[in-house]
């Protein structure tokens, strides 16, 4: 059996229960980031996000920030800004200044 390393792991978009897992190749849910799109129309859209969940045997991977930076892709598609309820995504941001121009 091989270990299981974030190489095995795919970040895929659930939207039917808004939110970006993190996949194992057999489809076992490994971590999630929790979303909600709030705003209609072209503008005024926000992503808010208050949760991101790794089980235990996979923290320390890399995964939840794989699932942020997936979701602030998605985030940059939609022109949405992000409101980081979690306090891993609000870390995350300060972290990766890349980030900042999302804040709303």
């Amino acid at each position: 059996m091989t270990e299981n390393n974030e190489e095995e792991v795919e970040i895929v978009q659930n939207a039917g229960a808004s939110r970006f897992e993190a996949q194992l190749p057999d489809g076992t849910v490994v971590g999630y980031l929790q979303y909600e799109l709030q705003g209609t129309g072209l503008f005024n859209k926000t992503l808010a996000i208050p949760s991101t969940v790794v089980q235990p045997a996979y923290e320390g991977r890399g995964i939840a920030g794989r699932l942020a930076s997936e979701s602030f892709s998605w985030a940059r598609k939609l022109g949405a800004t992000v409101n980081p309820i979690c306090p891993f995504i609000k870390a995350y941001i300060d972290r990766n200044p890349v980030y900042q121009d999302l804040l709303g």
